[in-house]
């Protein structure tokens, strides 16, 4: 079986040159020069979105007549004219406050790097965090602090390019040496590296031909610039078939036409559930298929690319948590065909591909080396993993406790079959048995990484409560506290510890030992998610209890 599975990977990066050249016929030889940034060899093509999608936010630059310019142009521009974009409003100010304190259009939150740097209040500002980190080294910053460190860090990131320090595509000959340099230090280092020669030719004409818009010159120059660097990067140079491989998981955007499908096979759901029932059913689950497919694709290709299992920063445990509440809900349709684990998982799997496909700025899609307590792939897939299913899990709850409490407030309870709520039961136990290992096994790795199981950090204790919250829930259920009802307000209410102990720790508190894992961004969304789902849940038991309290009234008036 192993051995299938190596002949499999061989297979595929065979294949990969062959079907990157053949996606649309327009992928140029620059694409699959591959550089260094950010500690990781990858392909030109990605540096581009990432790079551009730091700076702007966005993968496409919308430039003054409105038009989109794809990455791979912007940061081409950039990299052989910086001066040029220097006074374009490419550098994102995405928060208001900031904006105010800097004097800048409130509609817009684009500025050029020259407007910021001359911004004295900016600078001063970031002077003023950087003392009080030295100073304090528990120092949380506020949020107009954290968009003033991000502000920094986008400027920092252009201002590479105006030094010619950006595109790094020069391995060093050295022996043991993986640093590799721009053109501006390969021409430093040609006495000692004469092999740089021809690629620093090739790249200054490159520039020319680019310069000067001629297209077919561009292209022979580019093929040229990327064979002379393969042949000084010798075994530092990625493979070819890697290259290939992480360019058609860029293109071909698996994630986006997963949820894309997963909406056409929801609205079908529902169109189906009184007319051409059977029929619909076997459509829908076709399509859950298909996009299921292309989920197993993206994620093999992230983890192949990488080298580890996906599921080291937010938008990774994003997409994986889409992933496994629709291999939950899969399995557990495919034994009881109830249509419910469909309407239940569908949402919740196209509500999370969509977050991790539309806000970049939060949920960077970008793949970055390890820390090095993270340096250990078996506990990074055990762990991570088991916990990160649970929440897939928990989620798939969250989408029955929705059925249900909607199913109360528009249907008045009468559309609820009682198996619904054996169901809710079944996923919470998996939920929980995931959550129950996972937990442990965070203990033993503990133990591993830092000298001792329990420290009571932030993200072990919300890991606690929210097993607790769960454990409660069920042991309710069982001791007769409550029935079907109670686990789908238990459900609503106790996601929330979950929404804590993933999001709220890394976004919010900013504190532990699990830093690795930090970042900023989406409060207001998650605020509004809660308060959303605190009112609809309330207003669910408000109904719930009124269609009680009528049923518990007489019909008619006694005799006396």
């Amino acid at each position: 079986m192993r051995f299938i599975v190596y002949q499999l990977i061989l297979g595929l990066f065979v294949l990969c040159p062959l079907i990157a050249d053949e996606l649309g016929g327009a992928t140029a030889p620059l694409d699959r020069m591959a550089v260094q940034d950010n500690g990781r060899r990858k392909p030109y093509h990605t540096f581009a979105i990432e790079t551009l999608q730091t700076i702007y936010g966005k993968a496409e630059y919308k430039d003054e007549s409105g038009k989109k310019v794809p990455a791979i142009t912007v940061i081409t521009d950039m990299w052989f004219s910086p001066n040029e974009w220097a006074n374009k409003p490419i550098i994102l100010v995405d928060y208001l406050p900031l904006r105010k304190e800097l004097g800048m259009d409130k509609e817009n939150k684009y500025a050029s790097y020259e407007q910021l740097a001359a911004q004295a209040n900016l600078r001063q500002m970031f002077q003023d965090i950087q003392a009080m980190k030295k100073k304090d080294k528990d120092f949380k910053a506020s949020p107009l602090q954290r968009e003033v460190g991000q502000v920094a860090n986008r400027m920092s990131l252009f201002s590479l390019f105006l030094n010619d320090d950006a595109v790094k595509p020069f391995p060093l000959s050295q022996k043991g040496s993986d640093h590799w340099l721009s053109v501006s230090g390969a021409i430093q280092n040609a006495s000692d590296n004469p092999s740089f020669l021809p690629s620093i030719n090739a790249i200054q004409a490159l520039s020319m031909a680019y310069k000067s818009g001629n297209a077919p010159n561009t292209k022979m120059a580019a093929e040229k610039t990327v064979d002379a660097l393969v042949v000084i990067g010798s075994l530092r140079y990625p493979s070819p078939g890697l290259l290939s491989l992480e360019l058609i998981y860029q293109k071909w955007h698996p994630f986006m036409y997963a949820w894309m499908l997963n909406v056409v096979a929801f609205v079908l759901l529902l169109l189906t559930t009184s007319y051409k029932r059977d029929t619909g059913y076997k459509v829908v689950w076709g399509i859950i298929l298909i996009a299921f497919a292309l989920q197993i694709f993206g994620l093999t290709a992230r983890s192949i690319i990488a080298g580890r299992a996906p599921v080291t920063n937010m938008y990774e445990t994003v997409i994986w948590l889409s992933f496994g509440c629709t291999l939950f809900a899969l399995i557990l349709e495919g034994v009881y065909k109830a249509r419910y684990f469909l309407l239940a998982a569908l949402p919740v799997s196209i509500i999370s591909l969509i977050l991790a496909d539309s806000q970049t700025t939060i949920l960077s899609s970008s793949i970055h080396p390890l820390v090095p307590v993270l340096r250990n792939n078996f506990w990074l897939t055990v762990h991570v993993l088991t916990i990160t299913s649970s929440y897939a899990a928990f989620a798939l709850a969250l989408g029955f406790g929705h059925i249900i409490l909607g199913s109360i407030i528009f249907y008045k309870n009468e559309k609820i079959p009682p198996v619904v709520y054996m169901y809710l039961y079944r996923t919470l136990q998996i939920g929980v048995m995931l959550l129950a290992a996972g937990t442990i096994l965070g203990g033993v790795w503990a133990n591993y990484s830092w000298g001792r199981f329990w420290d009571w950090d932030p993200k072990e204790t919300w890991a606690l409560i929210t097993l607790l919250a769960y454990l409660i829930i069920l042991h309710g259920r069982i001791a007769g506290w409550w029935g079907g009802f109670g686990l789908a307000v238990g459900s609503m209410f106790a996601f929330q510890s979950v929404l804590m102990a993933w999001y709220g720790v890394n976004f919010v508190l900013g504190k532990g030992l699990h830093s690795y894992g930090f970042g900023a961004g989406g409060f207001i969304y998650a605020i509004g998610f809660v308060v959303f789902e605190v009112v609809f849940t309330v207003y669910g038991i408000w109904v719930y209890n009124q269609g009680r309290n009528a049923a518990l009234k007489p019909t008619s008036t006694p005799s006396v």
